[in-house]
Parts: structure tokens; C-alpha cells; sequence
């Protein structure tokens, strides 16, 4: 097995552990040496990580249990540093674990704890998405949910995500949304009524509202 972070570096049948070192403010990190000088990382809480002593010779099966043990520490490691930056969600975080070389076992096993503890969060990522997203580029509900929809968010996920934003910003900017949107298109050269509202729909602004805004400006005119 290929790791992405430190491991084992040769395919020796068996290897004696050199060194165990705690790291971590904590302490609950624990590095591993082999003679072969390979190099592993585990949850020091972990009862295997317990067992070990330095001159403990491994076996081919201790080596793969250890190597698991390891991956699957490093996956949730990275997981958390690319959620420190931003909300992610559950399928984009896969994709990028993936694309590092992880094992889709250690991926979803990561993943899975993170959801458990409460620090991922489709609900939470889809809500954050539809609110940056309002401010750079407004569109309308539908638009918005099939955008999340292509991420891997649930459809109704989506659903309760866009009606829940839209409804904390409430229809005033809502509406501010559908006439900015209106205003940025309709400076494009030569553009017609007919096209310029089918492209607020394909915006995934509702035909009715468009309707509405149409009428508001025509009386104004």
C-alpha cells in the first residue's frame, strides 16, 4: 500500500520499533521509528498504540494494522486542516482526500468521525455556500439548489438550506437579488426583454417574480 505521509519504506516480512516519541501538547501523538527507518503517526489513545514497546519486532499483519492505524490518523489530520480553512462538504472533502492518495476506507472512516463530532456538516456547508454565493453572483432558489445538488448535497438538504437563507435575509433582499441580477444583464448590448428574462430563469429566478419586477418598472417608466 502506498501511503501519502510518512510510513513504512521497506517491505521487510519483519521490523523492530527504534523509537516511540509522544508529541502533541497533549502528548496524544505518537511517532513510531522502525529500523527499516520508516516513520508512522497514531492516536496515542488508541489501544493497539498502547501495546507497543521499543524492540517489539512486527510481523506482516502488526505492519499492515499499523499502517491503517496510521493512514487513517493522517486522512483525519489533513480533514481537519482543510476544514480550518473553510466549511467543506462531505463529498468535497472525499474528492480532495482522495486526489492526496488516501485509501477510500481511511476517507470515509475520517469522515465519518468528523460528521459524529459535529465538525462536518452538509446542512452548515450548504447554508454557508448559499450565503457567499448571494453576494457575489445573486440567483435565484432553484439555481442555487441545483448548484448544491451538484456538489453531492441531498436534495432536500438543498432544499432547507436555500429556503432557510432566504428566509434569515428575508424577500426584500431577495428582491434586491433578482433586480441586481436584472440590472447586470440588462446592460449587455442588444439584449430583448424575452432573452433577458430567460435568463433570469435560467438564473433560477421564478418567472412570477420576474414578472412582478417587470410590471414595477414599467409603471416607474
Amino acid at each position: 500500500m502506498v501511503s501519502p505521509e510518512p510510513g513504512r519504506s521497506s517491505s521487510s516480512p519483519s521490523v523492530k520499533i527504534t523509537e516511540l516519541k509522544r508529541e502533541g501538547t497533549d502528548g496524544s501523538v505518537l511517532r513510531v521509528h522502525l529500523e527499516d527507518g520508516s516513520l508512522f503517526l497514531l492516536d496515542d489513545s488508541l489501544s493497539a498504540a498502547k501495546k507497543l514497546f521499543v524492540g517489539m519486532s512486527l510481523d506482516n499483519e502488526l505492519l499492515e494494522n499499523l499502517e491503517s492505524a496510521s493512514e487513517l490518523f493522517n486522512c483525519r489530520r489533513k480533514a481537519l486542516s482543510l476544514l480550518d480553512r473553510a466549511e467543506q462538504c462531505r463529498q468535497g472533502l472525499s474528492v480532495k482526500l482522495l486526489k492526496k492518495g488516501y485509501s477510500r476506507k481511511a476517507v470515509s472512516e475520517s469522515l465519518d468521525k468528523l460528521s459524529e463530532a459535529g465538525l462536518l456538516d452538509d446542512r452548515r456547508f450548504a447554508e454557508s455556500w448559499v450565503r457567499s454565493r448571494l453576494r457575489s453572483r445573486p440567483e435565484g432558489p432553484s439555481r442555487l439548489r441545483g448548484a448544491l445538488m451538484s456538489k453531492g448535497i441531498a436534495s432536500a438538504v438543498a432544499r432547507d438550506a436555500v429556503e432557510s437563507v432566504l428566509e434569515e435575509i428575508g424577500d426584500e433582499e431577495s428582491e434586491g437579488a433578482l433586480e441586481r441580477a436584472w440590472e447586470k444583464l440588462s446592460r449587455r448590448s442588444g439584449i430583448s426583454e424575452d432573452k433577458l428574462i430567460n435568463a433570469l430563469v435560467r438564473r433560477g429566478f421564478q418567472f412570477g417574480k420576474i414578472r412582478t419586477l417587470i410590471r414595477k418598472k414599467e409603471n416607474k417608466g
